[in-house]
């Protein structure tokens, strides 16, 4: 038998008639737990229709697809926890890796907060040098005292002495 004549007679095999495929499941009662019946089986078998032990869609239960002991999804690990299971004490010191890596600077300004409030402050006081969010808060700052003035750029190491 050639090759071709090989292939057609395989093909043929695999997809029965559909009349026959409609009268086997005709005739097949389901189990409840979605296995096909024995003698259903062997219907099947003779028609050449191959199934599944379990058809996919019956529902499984959640202690059959979850053991007992096993997790339902993925399990993250927290940073010390990697760091203890890599054992980075005992690679070499100038290998780089995740606890002696080092970046560069950000290519990004600086964010600045309000002195104030402590929200993100797009304003400067060009007298003060004070941040600040809005006007309501630039009202206030120009209403401090020079001495206040200083005690909140004291807070973020930009003293300036005012003349």
């Amino acid at each position: 038998m050639g090759n071709a004549e090989h292939h057609k007679e395989r093909w043929q095999r695999r997809t029965p008639d559909p009349s026959e495929i409609m009268r086997v499941l005709a005739m097949a009662d389901l189990c409840n737990d979605g296995a096909v019946p024995s003698a259903t089986m062997q219907d099947l078998e003779e028609a050449g229709i191959l199934l599944p032990a379990t058809l996919p869609f019956k529902r499984t239960q959640l202690s059959e697809r979850y053991p007992k002991g096993q997790a339902r999804g993925r399990h993250w690990k927290h940073l010390k926890q990697m760091l203890q299971a890599e054992n980075y004490h005992l690679y070499p010191a100038e290998e780089p890796n995740y606890m002696n890596i080092e970046a560069p600077p950000s290519m990004y300004p600086a964010k600045k907060y309000c002195d104030i409030t402590g929200f993100e402050a797009p304003y400067t006081d060009p007298r003060t040098k004070l941040h600040f969010a809005n006007t309501d808060v630039f009202k206030q700052i120009r209403s401090l005292p020079n001495e206040s003035v200083q005690q909140y750029l004291a807070l973020r190491n930009a003293q300036v002495v005012l003349k």
